[in-house]
């Protein structure tokens, strides 16, 4: 059996709910499902979203504890190997596929697929080809520091290792899933460098066609040809990554990346605006509005550590007496 999620909060449900609208025409056989960070909200039909969209606290006993350590991007990063082992250990998915929310589908995952035949774990790296030395982000040291493969999308499948390796992954993410750079940390993906090395079957795939996104356009074009999109003039865009999208602004997000701009990639014109209309029928704009369920006890908590910060700073400054 095989099933495709996501995991976001309220805010991200237009993104999820475009990614789910493209697996059903590209991946009808698969389950798809969502995976909350939030609470559900009787303003919201879930129903419509996914085949099944699942609060993360139903299958985490210990998501409050995540809650409160974590920011909502750590927080939604972090608790990915639970999902993988809910689906595949609970409710026994054989091949399973995590994709990023503000990712679109546009091809069969058929590689993946039959990729996850004979391995464990497939990946795709941000880049695949070298980047010039111009000064430019991105360049090839800034995924030394963000990490070598985008887990905007992770493939596994019930072989033996996968058990070892989402056991090895879930440590990582539910201690320290924090955005720390200078410490070797961001979110979950610096550790999946390592995958290749300490896991067996684990698969790279190179195919440009796989998670195009703003991190790598200096090694792919796009063109639209008899009712397809194909990147490089030979390879069927498979899914698109549209991080950092802003709707309305069509712009890349050139706080993270000044290689190109908008107006430098005529190619990107057409898929970006489609997915601008997707979003806008999608209801994004009702979406983003909905708070964070959680939002208060975290700020309840972080005003408790400031009491107890200065309570002990208090104690050392005056005394215990």
């Amino acid at each position: 059996m095989k099933a495709i999620f996501t995991v976001c909060s309220n805010n991200y449900l237009a993104k999820a709910h475009v990614l789910s609208i493209s697996l059903r025409k590209h991946e009808p056989e698969s389950r798809f499902f969502i995976f909350l960070c939030d609470e559900k909200d009787e303003r919201i039909d879930y129903s419509a979203l996914a085949d099944e969209v699942i609060t993360i606290g139903s299958i985490e006993p210990g998501f409050l504890q995540l809650v409160l350590k974590y920011n909502i991007v750590e927080l939604n990063t972090s608790v990915k190997p639970r999902v993988f082992e809910y689906l595949m250990h609970d409710r026994g998915f054989d091949k399973v596929i995590y994709l990023d929310p503000d990712i679109k589908s546009y091809h069969p995952l058929t590689e993946v697929f039959n990729e996850l035949e004979s391995h464990s774990i497939v990946l795709t790296p941000h880049i695949c080809t070298p980047i010039a030395l111009d000064g430019k982000t991105p360049g090839e040291n800034m995924f030394n520091n963000f990490g070598i493969y985008n887990l905007g999308f992770i493939g596994l499948s019930l072989k033996p290792e996968v058990r070892d390796f989402i056991a090895w992954w879930k440590n990582h993410t539910y201690k320290q899933c924090y955005v720390d750079i200078y410490n070797g940390i961001f979110v979950d993906q610096l550790p999946i460098n390592h995958a290749p090395i300490f896991f067996k079957n684990v698969k790279v795939l190179t195919n440009m066609g796989l998670n195009m996104g703003p991190w790598n356009l200096h090694e792919r074009s796009l063109e639209y040809k008899n009712g397809e999109y194909l990147v490089n003039k030979n390879q069927p865009l498979i899914f698109y990554h549209f991080s950092s999208f802003k709707p309305d602004n069509m712009e890349l997000p050139l706080h993270y990346y000044n290689r190109y701009k908008f107006s430098d990639r005529p190619d990107l014109h057409q898929i970006y605006n489609e997915y601008n209309e997707d979003l806008k029928k999608a209801n994004d704009e009702y979406y983003k509005e909905f708070p964070f369920y959680y939002a208060n006890e975290k700020d309840a908590h972080k005003r408790e550590k400031r009491k107890d910060k200065w309570a002990n700073k208090a104690k050392k400054f005056f005394g215990k007496s």
